[in-house]
């Protein structure tokens, strides 16, 4: 079996290209680079059996390309990781929320706005605090906590900003004219300088001094680990305290839930933050990768009919193989997409 695998990731900071060529290697797979940012990709990827491609966090270029790519090499027959599913949830909080919320599974108390005035109306009401969030980051960042109302408008006038007189003028009689004589790279910029929609996301605040990270990877397997929040601060995530637990210590519920999700809409791997709310487990946020992290490989923990038995370390990549070849043999690795 051949495992195409995109040469981008030849240029990441963590070297996940070698991490899924030795991972081939332990399972007896051929892996084939494929050029995925030349015009030949598409001939390239039609030899592959199955096909690899873990984009960079924070690079809006890689990622508006894979989401290009991914759902055409889906058509093709070809199943991928990450699947276009997992591709349209990642880095997007606002995605995530709508989804979880559409399949009724548990997402803390959230609300999720792109008009102002009923924004403001809602920050009448509201209890605070408040966890405000941006719709894209990892390691908490754009994560904030909102302690009153003028605290929350003063963060909502600047979301909402108008376009200065200065602005609009500028955009009129500067950049426009330019624009009209086919100026190619101002082009590329000015389309896209507003690019970041204007909302509100507003979250209820769960006071708790750590979460769970639980990781799927494939039907039975995952990895969990408690995350403590950095000192004197209410976030986990990038706190890089991580306590492991044993298997008596399971939250076996909330493991459970994390590997249906993932069962259900064809998620090969996906770690799920939970927390304990007032009414019961929460998913805070989901992401359908992670660093590259030996934390991962010993905390592993696989589902029996008897619970949860603790699992040997097994590297990252063999993992993500592992699930993908799983999906494809059961004919799940193309997921039925958006909603099914």
């Amino acid at each position: 079996m051949i495992i195409g695998l995109s040469d981008r990731m030849r240029r990441k900071p963590a070297d996940w290209r070698g991490e899924f060529e030795r991972a081939c290697g332990a399972l007896g797979l051929e892996a084939r680079s494929v050029p995925v940012d030349h015009q030949g990709w598409m001939e390239a990827v039609r030899a592959v059996d199955a096909f690899v491609w873990r984009p960079t966090m924070g690079d809006p270029s890689e990622m508006a390309e894979i989401r290009t790519k991914i759902p055409l090499i889906e058509a093709m027959g070809i199943p991928c990781f990450p699947n276009s599913l997992m591709l349209w949830l990642y880095d997007d909080k606002i995605r995530e929320t709508f989804f979880l919320k559409a399949h009724g599974h548990p997402v803390p108390e959230t609300f999720v706005s792109f008009s102002e005035e009923e924004s403001r109306s809602y920050l009448e009401g509201a209890a605070y605090p408040l966890i405000a969030k941006t719709h894209m980051g990892a390691s908490a960042s754009g994560v904030v906590r909102l302690d009153g109302r003028a605290q929350a408008l003063r963060l909502l006038e600047g979301v909402f900003r108008r376009e200065s007189l200065w602005e609009r003028a500028l955009g009129r009689f500067h950049y426009l004219p330019r624009l009209a004589k086919g100026d190619f790279l101002l082009a590329r910029k000015y389309r896209y300088q507003n690019a970041c929609p204007r909302y509100s996301y507003l979250q209820e605040f769960i006071r708790t001094d750590s979460d769970w990270r639980i990781t799927t990877l494939g039907t039975d397997l995952v990895s969990v680990f408690v995350r403590r929040n950095r000192p004197h601060d209410f976030r986990a995530s990038g706190s890089g305290l991580w306590e492991m637990v044993e298997p008596a210590d399971l939250p076996a519920e909330a493991c459970d839930l994390a590997l249906e999700i993932s069962r259900r809409h064809g998620f090969t791997s996906m770690a799920y933050d939970f927390m304990k709310g007032p009414k019961g487990w929460v998913i805070g946020e989901i992401s359908m990768t992670f660093v590259l992290n030996e934390v991962y490989t010993r905390t592993l923990f696989r589902r029996t009919p008897g619970g949860y038995v603790k699992e040997a370390p097994v590297p990252i990549g063999v993992m993500h193989l592992s699930a993908l070849l799983e999906a494809r043999e059961a004919g799940t690795a193309i997921p039925r997409w958006p909603m099914a």
